[in-house]
C-alpha cells in the first residue's frame, strides 16, 4: 500500500513596517507632506491655500502609496539616487589597477633563478574589502574569502549530486530531511550563514570523447575496436554537449560568534564548521569533493564574472598540469559597467533576479526541477540561509501573531474586507508558531538567480527562457533594477543577500 507523498509548503514573504504593513518609508512620506501642508496653510490661510494643503498630502499621499512597478515611489527613490550618484560619480564603471602596477621581479647578480612576485589584487567596488586567503587544514591548504579584515570567513565546498530526479520519492524526502538537519544544526554555532550555488557554465562540448578516453580498458585498443568505433560514431552522430553543472555549498563563520579569541580563533571556528557540515551532507548522500583551495576559489570568481574564460583557463591547465587555479589577482575582472538593468564584468553581461515569491501551494521535492535541471543558457542559482536561535524565533513569531491580530481588528473597525493573501499570511504565521513549539528550527532565506550572455541579445534570450523556467517551478522572479553590481555578490560564494 503506497503511502501518501510528503510536500512542502512555503509561506509568503513578509512585508511588514511599522504600523502594519506601512513602512518606515511611507511614514516618513507622510510626515513630510503633513507638515508641508501645516506650513503651506500657515503661509496662506485662505481656501486658495487650503486647496494647495488637500493637493500637497494627496500628492504626498500617492508618492508612498501608488505602486509603480512592484513598488512603491518611495520604496523606488532611494535606489534610483542611488543609482544616479553613481553614475554621475562614475563608480559605476570601473578598471582594474592591477595591469599598470607590473609584476615585480626579483634579478640576482649571476642572472640565474630571476622569480617573479604576485601582482596585487584589485576587486570591483561591490567587493572592496573581499580577500582569499590560504588556511592550513591538516596535510593540505584550502581557500578562504575573507572579510572584515579576517572577522568574517567563508569557505567553499565542492559537491556532486547524483540526479536528484532519477530517485525514488522516499529518497528525496530522506535527503531533503538530511539537508534540513544540517541547516538546524547550524544553529547556535559560529556559523553565520550557509549558501547553496548551483550553476552551469559553457562546456568544452568533448565530454563524451574525454570520459570514453579516461574509462576505457587500457587494454582495449582506441582505434579499430567495433565497440568502440560504434561509441565514437555515436558521439559524432549526438549533439554537443553546451553546458556543465557545478554545485557549491559555502559556510561563513562570524568572528563575533566565535566562542574562542585570538587571530586564529576565527579560522579554527571555520575549519570545524565546515568539516561538520561537510559530514553531514554526506550524510545527506551528497558527494563532497573537498574544500576548494585558494587557486580554485579564485578560478571560481573569475569564471563567474566571464564565464566564457573557461576554454582559456582549460587551455592554461592541460599545457601546465602542475596549474591548481589562479592567482588572487586574476579572479577579478578588469573592467566592469553597473548598469539599470544589467551588469558587465569583461566579455559577459549578467542581470541578477530576486526570487521575491516561493510556491503558493503544496509542492513535492522536485518543485525546483523547471529550473534547476537541463538548461541551455549559462546561469547561477543561489539560495543563502541564516540559521536562526530558537529563542529568536519564537520572539519574533510571537510578535507577528500579535501583528496579525493587530491588523484584523483594525480593518474589521474601518470595514476594510480581508483579502485571500492576508488570510494566507495569517495561516502561515500560526503555522509558524505551532511548528516552532513543536521543536522544529526556523532559518531566514533569499534567492537569486544571475542569467549571462556575451551580448544584449543573447543575454535577453536567456532571460526569457529562466522566466520560462522558473513560471513552471511557480518562482516569481524580480529583476534587481538600479543595484545590479551588489546583486551580482549575491550569487557568489559569499553568502550575501540577506540584511
Amino acid at each position: 500500500m503506497s503511502r501518501e507523498r510528503l510536500t512542502y509548503r512555503f509561506g509568503p514573504v513578509e512585508q511588514r513596517g511599522l504600523f502594519g504593513p506601512i513602512g518606515a518609508a511611507q511614514i516618513a512620506v507622510m510626515a513630510f507632506g503633513a507638515v508641508g501642508a501645516i506650513a503651506i496653510i500657515d503661509l496662506a490661510p485662505s481656501a486658495a491655500g487650503a486647496l494647495a494643503a488637500v493637493v500637497f498630502v494627496l500628492t504626498t499621499a500617492a508618492l508612498a502609496f501608488a505602486p509603480l512597478g512592484r513598488q512603491t515611489i518611495a520604496q523606488w527613490a532611494p535606489v534610483c539616487v542611488s543609482f544616479a550618484i553613481r553614475r554621475i560619480t562614475g563608480r559605476g564603471r570601473s578598471r582594474s589597477e592591477a595591469p599598470s602596477r607590473g609584476v615585480p621581479a626579483h634579478l640576482p647578480r649571476d642572472a640565474f633563478g630571476a622569480r617573479l612576485g604576485a601582482v596585487g589584487p584589485d576587486p570591483p567596488a561591490s567587493l572592496c574589502g573581499v580577500r582569499i586567503v590560504e588556511l592550513d587544514y591538516r596535510d593540505r591548504k584550502i581557500g578562504a574569502l575573507s572579510e572584515l579584515r579576517g572577522r568574517r570567513l567563508t569557505a567553499a565546498l565542492a559537491c556532486r549530486v547524483v540526479s536528484f530526479s532519477l530517485l525514488d520519492p522516499d529518497a528525496q524526502e530522506r535527503r531533503l530531511s538530511r539537508w534540513g538537519l544540517v541547516l538546524s544544526g547550524a544553529a547556535g554555532t559560529s556559523v553565520r550563514r550557509i549558501q547553496w550555488i548551483e550553476r552551469t557554465a559553457p562546456a568544452q562540448g568533448d565530454q563524451l570523447a574525454r570520459w570514453l578516453h579516461e574509462e576505457r580498458d587500457p587494454a582495449i585498443p582506441l582505434r579499430g575496436t567495433p565497440m568502440i568505433e560504434s561509441y565514437l560514431e555515436l558521439i559524432g552522430t549526438t549533439a554537443t554537449v553546451t553546458q556543465e553543472h557545478e554545485i557549491l555549498v559555502a559556510v561563513q563563520v562570524d568572528g563575533r560568534r566565535v566562542r574562542e579569541r585570538g587571530p586564529d580563533g576565527v579560522v579554527r571556528a571555520l575549519l570545524e564548521q565546515t568539516e561538520r557540515i561537510a559530514v553531514g551532507l554526506e550524510a545527506a548522500e551528497v558527494a563532497v569533493l573537498g574544500a576548494l583551495g585558494a587557486g580554485q576559489l579564485a578560478r571560481t570568481l573569475r569564471t563567474a564574472f566571464d564565464p566564457y574564460a573557461r576554454a582559456e583557463l582549460a587551455g592554461l591547465e592541460a599545457a601546465d598540469p602542475e596549474r591548481t587555479g589562479l592567482a588572487e589577482a586574476g579572479a577579478w575582472p578588469l573592467g566592469t559597467d553597473d548598469g539599470w538593468e544589467r551588469y558587465r564584468s569583461d566579455g559577459a553581461l549578467h542581470s541578477t533576479y530576486w526570487i521575491g515569491a516561493w510556491p503558493r501551494i503544496d509542492v513535492s521535492p522536485m518543485f525546483m526541477d523547471a529550473l534547476l535541471g537541463r538548461s541551455s543558457v549559462v546561469r547561477t542559482v543561489a539560495v543563502t540561509f541564516e540559521p536562526l536561535a530558537a529563542e529568536r524565533s519564537t520572539r519574533e513569531a510571537e510578535a507577528a501573531v500579535t501583528r496579525d491580530r493587530a491588523d484584523r481588528e483594525l480593518r474589521a473597525r474601518f470595514g476594510q474586507s480581508e483579502t485571500a493573501r492576508q488570510r494566507q499570511a495569517q495561516e502561515a504565521t500560526l503555522r509558524r508558531e505551532a511548528e516552532l513549539a513543536a521543536g522544529h528550527a526556523e532559518v531566514r532565506l533569499a534567492g537569486f538567480v544571475t542569467v549571462s550572455g556575451r551580448d544584449p541579445e543573447e543575454l535577453r534570450r536567456a532571460c526569457a527562457e529562466v522566466g520560462e523556467h522558473a513560471a513552471r517551478a511557480r518562482l516569481e522572479l524580480h529583476r534587481m533594477y538600479g543595484q545590479q553590481a551588489d546583486a551580482f555578490t549575491f550569487t557568489l560564494p559569499l553568502c550575501r543577500g540577506l540584511r
